[in-house]
């Protein structure tokens, strides 16, 4: 009967709730997360690494939702979780900074009905390998993503990523011009000549890296600092669990920022000075607190082909903030583009 259940609410996509109103689709969260929660009870554990416990269920629930399905791979001695769903061209999507292949399940539940949707776990991040002798800079994560899709074996994907995400996307594509379709930036770091951040200034006047966290208290004050304004649906035992993960990667994830800032990277530089000459779209909350709305300009500068969504009352995370909004806007910039 376990088993039954599991089939059902992990594998197994309801084509008609992607037609449902906003209404039946809180419903039929909270219904899965609910059975989900059911199967928590029972002893159900999630695969290694992943978020346990009912935070854990509730996760899987939002995936399986969006039509997204759990595998993973090896590269470069890390093991990688990543999540799979859709049919259509390949998109790959990269995380940002402290996030995981998670933070891109919401906007995914708009985007499968129209790609196949790759949503990746960063080494170093989310559910995967954690080496504290590794090394993390962006060059090198860049040919960690360019092993991973050759794994998957994609031919020429489009490819996309938030923040940190959004630079290893950009740096893969001048790096590797001729296996990128097209590159979505989600508010990319790794701009240089826009105005710096609250964020960013206070890093450099005090050493303080805001978007790490030692308890919950702090991981609060992360998510006030990355949203505009939170998600609806967030329940405070996922918020523990998160705030748990984060806490016990503080002193990697630490580790890593610092090891960004040490190796200097000038995206729009990198970008333009390359051959990759395809279609790009710049997405930026004009609210954004950690990293300025003035990096879309840089880059448009850069590359003067890219298209440019500047989003109202949207912080650093668009595609957590308005899934709805950001993928519909992408679709149609891909419309736009095949023509």
């Amino acid at each position: 009967m376990l088993a039954r259940i599991r089939h059902i609410y992990f594998n197994k996509r309801l084509a008609t709730m992607k037609k449902n109103t906003p209404v039946f689709r809180r419903f039929a969260t909270a219904f899965a997360t609910t059975a989900l929660l059911g199967l928590n009870a029972c002893g159900f554990e999630q695969p290694e690494g992943e978020i346990q416990g009912a935070a854990g269920m509730a996760i899987a629930a939002e995936r399986a939702i969006s039509g997204l399905e759990r595998k993973v791979l090896q590269i470069d001695g890390f093991m990688v979780p990543y999540l799979q769903g859709g049919e259509g061209d390949p998109l790959v999507l990269i995380h940002g900074f402290g996030g995981s292949k998670d933070n891109f399940n919401r906007v995914a539940n708009y985007l499968t009905n129209h790609y196949t949707v790759y949503s990746i776990d960063v080494p170093g991040f989310g559910a995967s390998t954690r080496d504290q002798k590794a090394d993390y800079v962006i060059n090198t994560q860049i040919d960690r993503v360019h092993g991973i899709i050759e794994k998957l074996g994609l031919q020429k994907p489009h490819i996309g990523g938030n923040s940190m995400g959004g630079w290893i996307s950009g740096a893969y594509a001048a790096k590797y011009p001729d296996n990128v379709a097209s590159v979505w930036f989600l508010a990319p770091a790794g701009l240089v000549e826009s105005r710096k951040s609250e964020v960013i200034q206070k890093f450099e006047k005090t050493g303080e890296i805001v978007l790490t966290a030692s308890n919950r208290e702090e991981f609060e004050k992360i998510v006030d600092i990355v949203m505009y304004e939170r998600p609806a649906f967030a329940p405070g035992f996922v918020v523990d669990a998160m705030a748990a993960r984060a806490a016990a990667d503080q002193p990697l994830h630490k580790r890593i920022y610092k090891d960004f800032k040490s190796v200097p990277s000038d995206l729009a530089s990198v970008l333009g000075d390359s051959a990759y000459k395809g279609p790009g779209l710049i997405v930026w909350g004009k609210e954004d607190r950690v990293l300025h709305v003035d990096g879309a300009a840089e880059l448009k500068t850069a590359m003067p082909g890219f298209d440019v969504i500047l989003m109202d009352k949207v912080g650093h995370v668009p595609m957590l903030e308005q899934p709805k909004q950001v993928a519909a806007d992408y679709v149609r910039w891909r419309e736009t583009i095949a023509q």
